[in-house]
């Protein structure tokens, strides 16, 4: 066991969850991240080897319950203590009621919903150690308006619900809880779930959301880890049950109003 700030990022092997790995990990904290896929940790580490040395890339599945288990007896006995728990894994299909499968529906609510569920359950024994914890919810705009898929909508209003109702929960505890909502930022989720097949289309949809946004541009995941950092300190010590949209200033587009 150390003496540094222990900070676990779920689906931190890319874009968003990998940024606030590698900032909390430039800033001397302890990082461990949690990713499903091996793979993906071995392109992590291809593409900033740096955190090699800095980050404990560890395996796991956020929806299973036996896997969360597992991680928790790891950092119960590797760190004794959690004082911040980002969860950032999520998934996507592309789908309405129609022509979304019940297993994608379903694979969704496993991984987006019932993953911070289980996972800040498991871990709370070890926030409260820290008198003083943090959770941090990696939610999305789709969770406030309807988006392209109504599971993954579904899945991120339930999980802005679940900040909500676990701020009076934890509260006691010192525990403080909020959810970060980006809007479009610019990663691999759509490729690691095949929404795309190539690079081109993929930059035409950029281009088209870019119009939308009034700042002028779509999200980089340094967007939403400089808001991370923010709620994790205690500067934001006062700041629980908030659901904070990061969008560019998407979701107050106005249609009626006239263009420039």
């Amino acid at each position: 066991m150390n003496n540094l700030k222990t900070y676990l990022i779920t689906g931190g092997s890319s874009g968003i969850g990998l940024d606030i790995a590698e900032k909390l990990a430039s800033e001397g904290k302890q990082v461990v991240t949690v990713s499903r896929e091996r793979q993906k940790i071995n392109r992590a580490l291809k593409e900033k080897p740096h955190l090699k040395e800095k980050v404990d890339f560890l395996t796991g599945d956020v929806s299973d319950a036996q896997s969360i288990n597992s991680i928790k007896e790891y950092l119960e006995k590797e760190y004794g203590v959690l004082h911040g728990l980002i969860n950032s894994a999520g998934v996507i299909s592309v789908g309405t009621l129609e022509t979304l499968s019940a297993e994608e529906w379903q694979r969704m609510l496993d991984v987006n919903l019932t993953g911070p569920f289980l996972m800040t359950k498991t871990l709370l024994p070890l926030l409260k150690k820290a008198n003083g914890a943090s959770v941090i919810n990696i939610s999305s705009i789709a969770g406030l308006r309807p988006g392209t898929s109504i599971g993954y909508s579904v899945s991120k209003a339930g999980l802005d619900m679940l900040t909500r109702f676990l701020t009076a929960n934890l509260g006691p505890y010192k525990i403080r809880v909020n959810s970060i909502n980006p809007g479009l930022v610019r990663t691999n989720l759509h490729f690691d779930n095949n929404l795309f097949d190539n690079r081109e289309d993929y930059e035409k949809m950029v281009e088209g959301a870019r119009a939308r946004h009034p700042v002028g541009r779509i999200g980089e995941p340094g967007d939403i880890s400089s808001i991370v950092k923010f709620l994790l300190s205690e500067e934001a010590s006062w700041i629980s049950g908030s659901i904070i949209p990061v969008d560019g200033g998407v979701t107050q587009e106005n249609g009626f109003l006239p263009e420039k």
